[in-house]
């Protein structure tokens, strides 16, 4: 409504002016016309001052403004992208900027880091955590912005506005986007001699990288991902010259001891023994038939088994990664309770090997220990508990989101009531004072 205020006003100018009395032309009159054409002297019109004044309070009147400013949650994203360079700036200052002034003016406030894990400052008044919000730093691999909004509004029941450069979160009643399309490369994952690289930019860039003790170069497509096959195991790989965001320039892979809790039978101790695994806690064995999901990573061993069936069939799966099963013959296991599907299966589809999220299940031992396809088999499952992955992002980070349109809580009014009763007692003013 606030587009009224100035035709309204002009409009009451004008009709002021129309119903002015105008001057009668006798010498008297003229005379003092003229003298005060010489020599002007503004003087302040009371009639028609009260009556902007009223015109304009009826405008405010219909825009109903709020009678103060609202309590607030803000949630600002500290994933690594909003450390991103925007010419001299990070997008997290940018974000810093553009929210200070609604913290300083909120009555009552909860601030939340939204990271991996968010962190939730207050309630309190919002001038007390504006020293907080100054030392927010961004570098989280990614941030959980739905749960960020969920945890501020456990400790404030207010309107939640989000600074990010990703798009508004689902629920949010305010939304601050920052950043502007930015050229950044980066390392976005790795595996066992390769790497993967992402690309921010509209068009192809030209990477170059150290790896492996060598400098190698790889063309990444527009908004896309390159790999880089043929790296040794371990490795460590280094991204040469300057991007947009140098928290993705740097990854590595390591390959570490593991901890296993397994039964302290022949076989098993030569396996584990062959593999590099300790003694540990970090993966256990078992012999017996899962009853779930498991807790941790497991590997069971069937108790017993069926008669031996060969392999016709198995499930594409890195489990079976260099492991030859067709045509071999395994006595089929009980049947697992739970998320469990057949790895390898034999006639009529009978399971004889199972996996699920964390969890493999095989025949007996003694149907095992002397093929040779059972170590590697355990290695396989073994393998991503024994890789150490250093310096990765998410891959949405490296590729630097860009916001959409800002927009902020719409207020409560509550003044408009009071500012129409002003406007009324201001008429009611100039109706007394001029009424002839």
């Amino acid at each position: 409504m606030l587009w009224l205020l100035l035709p309204v006003l002009l409009l009451t100018y004008l009709l002021y002016r129309r119903r002015a009395p105008r001057a009668k032309p006798w010498a008297g009159v003229w005379l003092w016309r003229k003298g005060r054409a010489r020599r002007f002297r503004p003087r302040l019109d009371l009639r028609l001052f009260l009556l902007l004044l009223s015109a304009a309070l009826m405008v405010l009147a219909l825009e109903d403004p709020p009678l103060a400013p609202p309590p607030l949650v803000l949630v600002v994203d500290a994933s690594a992208s909003m450390a991103a360079d925007e010419g001299g700036k990070t997008r997290l200052d940018l974000a810093k900027e553009r929210l200070l002034p609604l913290l300083e003016r909120a009555p009552e406030a909860v601030l939340v880091r939204a990271g991996e894990r968010p962190e939730a400052f207050g309630p309190a008044p919002g001038v007390a955590l504006r020293a907080r919000l100054l030392a927010l730093e961004a570098g989280d691999k990614g941030a959980d912005l739905e749960g960020a909004m969920a945890l501020g509004r456990r400790r404030l029941k207010a309107p939640v506005v989000v600074g990010t450069d990703g798009p508004p979160p689902p629920g949010a009643e305010g939304y601050l986007g920052v950043g502007s399309p930015r050229e950044n490369l980066g390392l976005v994952a790795v595996a066992p001699g390769f790497l993967a690289l992402g690309n921010s930019a509209n068009r192809t860039l030209l990477a170059r990288l150290e790896a492996g003790g060598k400098v190698r170069e790889v063309q990444v497509p527009p908004r896309g991902f390159a790999p880089l096959p043929g790296l040794p195991t371990p490795f460590t790989a280094r991204l040469l010259g300057q991007d947009a965001l140098p928290l993705d320039d740097e990854a590595g892979l390591a390959l570490r001891r593991l901890g296993v809790d397994y039964p302290r039978l022949p076989a098993l101790e030569r396996l584990f023994r062959l593999l590099g695994a300790t003694p540990g806690e970090e993966v256990q064995v078992r012999i017996g038939v899962p009853e779930g999901p498991p807790a941790r990573p497991s590997l069971y061993l069937a108790p017993s088994g069926g008669s031996p069936t060969p392999v016709l069939l198995t499930a594409p799966h890195p489990l079976l990664e260099g492991v030859a099963l067709l045509g071999e013959r395994l006595p089929p296991p009980p049947r697992p309770q739970g998320p469990w599907r057949a790895l390898a299966e034999g006639e009529e589809g009978v399971g004889l090997l199972y996996f699920t999220e964390g969890g493999l299940y095989l025949p007996p031992l003694s149907a095992l220990q002397d093929r040779p396809f059972f170590p590697l088999l355990v290695y396989n499952f073994l393998r991503p508990y024994r890789e150490v992955k250093v310096g990765l992002l998410a891959p949405e980070e490296t590729l630097l989101p860009t916001p959409e349109k800002s927009f902020l809580p719409k207020g409560q009014g509550g003044a408009g009531r009071y500012l129409a009763l002003l406007a009324a007692l201001v008429l009611l003013l100039e109706a007394l004072l001029f009424r002839r």
